[in-house]
């Protein structure tokens, strides 16, 4: 009932989404675009629900590449284009620093914590304070989170405060590891007993999966999520709407939906990326 009740918010904020991105750019000439955009895996669930949404109100198209966080500086670093990329906060700060990220051109676009997924059906650890997610991870039968040599910021900041508290080598040989994105599904695929640590956004609203909660307070790490526009990339009405339709009423309601915090910006600021573009 709330799946259909959600889906039936979403289908009334079309409209007004159309009508707040027309409004703004004057959106609906004939020219139509793909955009190639470089995004963080942390935004596939969000997109998948919105890109259909966007492409049917400007008729633009949108082929994305996802990687982790960490991986997409090293790409851009190393050469790779696309139209936009949308990564942390962080890694966009550091494109912007080298020379690859247009200085300015940053809209932020939400935040999001690690959470703990555990299969559905299966009994819930109680995530209340460290000692508790201590017990937890000792006492799962596979612990699953990203592999930090992926350079995600999740599974970095899992794999450290897994170190502080002193029980890196008992997890050792019970540790599996996800790509970056699909820490939710190997959790699902182990079964009962299975534990994964991942942004809480690659697990709400996930068939089969718990959202058993967000980490203690003193072990949460929030993920900045920003978009930026390459320093070579061509002029473009496509990225503007884009960028624009991010801000969006139908956008942000499935931002919230799974579980990130939005970044509103003023009026003023989405004029500047206007004028930027």
């Amino acid at each position: 009932m709330e799946r259909k009740a959600f889906a039936r918010s979403l289908a009334a904020l079309i409209a007004a989404s159309s009508a707040f991105i027309a409004g703004l750019f004057g959106i609906g000439g004939p020219a139509h675009a793909e955009i190639q955009l470089l995004s963080a895996a942390a935004m596939q669930s969000v997109f998948k629900e919105i890109i259909g949404d966007f492409e049917r109100t400007t008729g633009h198209r949108l082929a994305i590449r996802y990687a982790t966080m960490g991986a997409i500086t090293e790409r851009v670093l190393a050469g790779e284009t696309a139209d936009l990329v949308i990564s942390s906060t962080q890694s966009i700060s550091t494109l912007v620093k080298e020379g690859r990220i247009q200085a300015g051109s940053q809209l932020a676009v939400c935040k999001t914590g690690v959470g703990i997924v555990v299969p559905s059906g299966t009994p819930n650890p109680r995530i209340r304070s460290i000692e508790d997610l201590k017990r937890a991870l000792l006492d799962a039968r596979i612990v699953l989170y990203a592999n930090p040599a992926g350079g995600g910021a999740a599974g970095i900041h899992i794999a450290s405060f897994i170190e502080k508290l002193g029980i890196a080598e008992q997890l050792k040989l019970k540790t599996k590891f996800g790509a970056g994105g699909d820490v939710t599904e190997v959790t699902l695929a182990e079964g009962g007993g299975a534990l994964g640590m991942t942004q809480i956004s690659e697990i709400v609203g996930k068939s089969g999966a718990d959202f058993v909660g967000p980490l203690p307070d003193e072990l949460q790490n929030y993920t900045g999520v920003t978009a930026g526009i390459p320093i070579n990339a061509k002029s473009s009405e496509a990225v503007k709407s884009f960028m624009t339709f991010l801000q969006s009423p139908i956008a942000t309601a499935v931002i919230k939906a799974k579980g990130m915090e939005v970044c509103r910006l003023p009026y003023k600021h989405l004029q500047l990326h206007k004028q930027l573009i």
